[in-house]
């Protein structure tokens, strides 16, 4: 698995649902962007798009992000560690310093040579967990007070 640095803390744990979409250029296949649903309890939370960024339905807050580490899985798209480039919101997306995308199913590139232009959106799956920066201890112990 791919390890969040030390100082930060789990803040959520979502399903997500959605495509991994992919254009033709030149003969051949390139990412274009994911657009999926991140759920809990069945229930819409997120949404993750292009860039990527993911956007909190609940709270308009969002985070986008770059990756940092990635691991292979066999017939999935990898799993992967992105760190946070900025956020919007106080919201619970508002604080996030880096992502995982976990237990990857689906997604992977189309197969073979293709037309210039062409699309293809290819299904996958995958768990995403949330992480912002653990508190400091003293304002921790202290409950929200220094000192």
């Amino acid at each position: 698995m791919i390890k969040v640095p030390a100082g930060n803390r789990q803040i959520a744990f979502l399903q997500a649902h959605g495509v991994q979409t992919y254009q033709c250029a030149n003969g051949a296949w390139s990412f274009l962007q994911p657009d999926a649903i991140l759920e809990s309890y069945g229930r819409a939370v997120v949404l993750h798009t292009k860039s990527p960024v993911w956007t909190s339905v609940e709270d308009g807050s969002s985070v986008t992000a770059t990756t940092v580490a990635s691991s292979p899985v066999p017939l999935a798209v990898p799993q992967l560690l992105l760190r946070s480039t900025g956020n919007r919101g106080p919201g619970v997306l508002g604080a996030v310093t880096f992502v995982q995308r976990l237990n990857t199913t689906g997604g992977l590139s189309p197969a073979g040579a293709c037309k210039d232009g062409a699309t293809a959106s290819i299904p996958y799956t995958a768990d995403y967990a949330f992480w912002a920066a653990t508190p400091h201890y003293a304002r921790t112990r202290n409950h929200g007070r220094l000192g």
